[in-house]
Parts: structure tokens; C-alpha cells; sequence
């Protein structure tokens, strides 16, 4: 009795260690599982982030040119308001393609989605886990600046005392609403033609200042682009082939 007493322990402990050791095997697969699926999850990451930055420096490409070529507008739009005699109307649907605005939307759904959904944690590298931090408050702060600006412009565009007298109603999108009998009610004057005009010289002081933010947003995403390069190569040579 002794002996098969003995023997039954012996045969007990072995199956309690079989069973400890299969657990101990399982959860090493198991880990081992969940960091291959993490590694995967990470890579996928850096590519689309890496993505990401690639579209907003075409993004970013695109609104500098537009921007550009709204400056140059502008400058044209000074020189015309200065040959006398010229037409309002002219004027001032010139104006309006010369100050229109191109937001600059920038994708940051990868990192975003990273953030909100508390996975930042699987970027193991803490270098470039860091410098995305980094970039995305510099974008931020840029996004605010940019904000600003079209603020400026915005508040510049309407700063008039009469709309109607400076001449809003000229503006062909407007004409098209507004009926002739309805302009005919309004004040007809020829600002545009009397370089001694409040409204001529507040216009043409406008004018220089929307450049001025003009050539501060193009310094705005030049500096956001510079601000980019190092996270893009860091991208590039560790992570994303």
C-alpha cells in the first residue's frame, strides 16, 4: 500500500509538472504570437504614417504654388487699381480671385488613430515614437498660425464701413442674385478712380497687407516642410521600405 501510495504521488506531481509546463509553453506562444502580430501591427503603422507625410508634403507643395500665384494676383491688382480709369466692377471680381482662400488640410489619420485609440505604445522605437510627438505639436501650432492668418485676411476683406459703397454688389456672384432694379437702388460712386478716396486708400493698403500674410502662410508651410524631413527619414531607413 506504501509503495503504490507512493508511487500514485510520484505519478500525480508528474502530471501537475506536464500540465504546469504545457501551460509555460502555451503562454510562450502565445507571446510569442502577440509580439509577431505586434511587430506586423507596428511596421504597418510606420508605413502609413510614412504615407501620411508624403501627401502632406505634396498637400503642402500645392497650396505654397497656389499661395504664389495668389501674391502675384494681388501685385497685378495694385497696378490696375492704379491705371486710371479702370473698372470697379472689374476690380473687384479681381479681388475676389486675388484673396481667395486655399486651406491647408493636412492627413493625419494614422497618427490620430494611433493617439485615440491608446495604440501609441506598440511604436517600440522611442527615438521616432518621440520625434512623431514632436511634429505633431509643431503641426498643430503651424494649423493655429495659419488660422490666424485667414483670420487677418478675412477681418481685412470686410473692413468697410458700407458694402454697398465700397461695392460688393459689383461682385458677379452677387449681381446674379441681385436684380437690376435692386443695384439701381443702391449709391454709385467711382472709388476706384479717385487715388484720393478713403475707400482707394484703405483698398490699397488692404491689398498690401493680404500680400504680407500671404508671403507669412508660405513661410508657415516652408517651415513645416523643413520640420519634416527628419521624421520622413527616420521613416524611411528604420522602418518603412
Amino acid at each position: 500500500m506504501e509503495n503504490k501510495t507512493g508511487n500514485y504521488f510520484k505519478y500525480a506531481f508528474g502530471e501537475i509538472v506536464l500540465v504546469v509546463i504545457g501551460i509555460l509553453i502555451a503562454l510562450q506562444i502565445n507571446n510569442w504570437n502577440e509580439n509577431r502580430k505586434n511587430k506586423i501591427a507596428e511596421a504597418d503603422y510606420y508605413c502609413r504614417i510614412l504615407d501620411d507625410f508624403e501627401l502632406n508634403e505634396k498637400i503642402i507643395d500645392e497650396t505654397s504654388e497656389l499661395t504664389t500665384n495668389r501674391i502675384k494676383l494681388c501685385k497685378e491688382l495694385i497696378i490696375d487699381l492704379n491705371n486710371l480709369q479702370n473698372d470697379r466692377s472689374k476690380i473687384l471680381n479681381d479681388f475676389v480671385v486675388a484673396v481667395r482662400q486655399d486651406l491647408f488640410v493636412p492627413s493625419t489619420i494614422t497618427f490620430d488613430d494611433l493617439t485615440s485609440s491608446g495604440q501609441l505604445k506598440l511604436l517600440a522605437d522611442i527615438k521616432l515614437k518621440n520625434r512623431l510627438i514632436k511634429h505633431s505639436t509643431f503641426l498643430n501650432n503651424t494649423l493655429d498660425l495659419l488660422q490666424e492668418n485667414r483670420n487677418e485676411l478675412i477681418k481685412r476683406m470686410m473692413d468697410y464701413e458700407s458694402i454697398i459703397e465700397f461695392g460688393y454688389q459689383d461682385i458677379d456672384y452677387l449681381k446674379q442674385e441681385l436684380d437690376n432694379e435692386l443695384i439701381a437702388l443702391f449709391p454709385k460712386n467711382n472709388w476706384t478712380n479717385d487715388p484720393t478716396h478713403p475707400i482707394f486708400l484703405k483698398f490699397q493698403d488692404n491689398l498690401v497687407f493680404i500680400v504680407a500674410m500671404f508671403i507669412r502662410q508660405k513661410q508657415h508651410l516652408y517651415n513645416l516642410k523643413k520640420e519634416m524631413q527628419e521624421p520622413i527619414e527616420l521613416l524611411k531607413e528604420k522602418k518603412c521600405k
